[in-house]
């Protein structure tokens, strides 16, 4: 049943979704919106929360091989982004038969997709490095996951607040993230490069620094995981 639970699962989170929140705010965009919203986060959360602990899952490996624990992280993006490639398809299904897909670009698309999956895994990978050392900190990240989640836009569209609340709240990478999602899929609009540019130039300090730690430390998280 595992293969098959990758699909169902995600199938079911999407509809399961549409379904409740069309039926509580009575239809409208904002249902597409919230669906568009949600889909992502589950996504990015997954990969995040995931890839923290993908080590302290592993540890019998990494106990018993010599290999470099960057592996456990990516095997989760790679595992989070099937799931979300699955409730991708279901989302654009649903926009679709509600008439209101716009899709931008296939370059647009591109670039959403990678710069979620980029900024992502490098809050994946550093926190990789940290729960080993200090494992009271799962709790924490949970509980940030969930304050970010209201902080980015996904209940409630960021681009609908007042000028002062959106100059705050955008500083939150992951609300341009969700945003980028709805632009792509909903609006049909281009994603700013510069923006992108600026998102990956700031995460990729975070990446190379975790994964140069990783494999500085390879040795010693090991034991740190008895």
């Amino acid at each position: 049943m595992g293969p098959v639970w990758w699909v169902l699962e995600p199938s079911l989170y999407v509809i399961v979704f549409y379904l409740a929140f069309a039926h509580l705010r009575g239809g409208g965009d904002h249902v597409y919106s919230l669906l568009c919203g949600l889909s992502g986060w589950h996504w990015i959360a997954g990969v995040i929360n995931q890839g923290a602990n993908s080590l302290v899952r592993k540890k019998g490996i990494l106990q018993s091989f010599s290999i470099h624990p960057i592996i456990f992280p990516v095997l989760t993006l790679l595992l989070q982004t099937f799931k979300f490639s699955v409730v991708l398809i279901c989302v654009i299904t649903v926009l679709w038969i509600g008439g209101v897909l716009k899709p931008a670009g296939l370059i647009d698309i591109v670039l959403w997709l990678a710069t979620t999956m980029f900024v992502s895994f490098s809050y994946a990978v550093i926190l990789s490095v940290i729960i080993p050392f200090a494992p009271d900190i799962q709790l924490i990240i949970s509980r940030a996951m969930m304050l970010l989640m209201f902080l980015s836009g996904v209940i409630f569209p960021i681009g609908q607040m007042s000028a002062k609340a959106q100059a705050y709240l955008y500083w939150n990478p992951f609300a341009h993230l969700i945003e980028f999602g709805r632009k792509v899929l909903l609006y049909g609009e281009s994603l700013d490069p510069v923006l992108i540019s600026t998102m990956l130039l700031i995460h990729a300090p975070i990446l190379i620094f975790g994964y140069l730690i990783l494999g500085k430390l390879r040795g010693e998280i090991p034991k740190r995981l008895i």
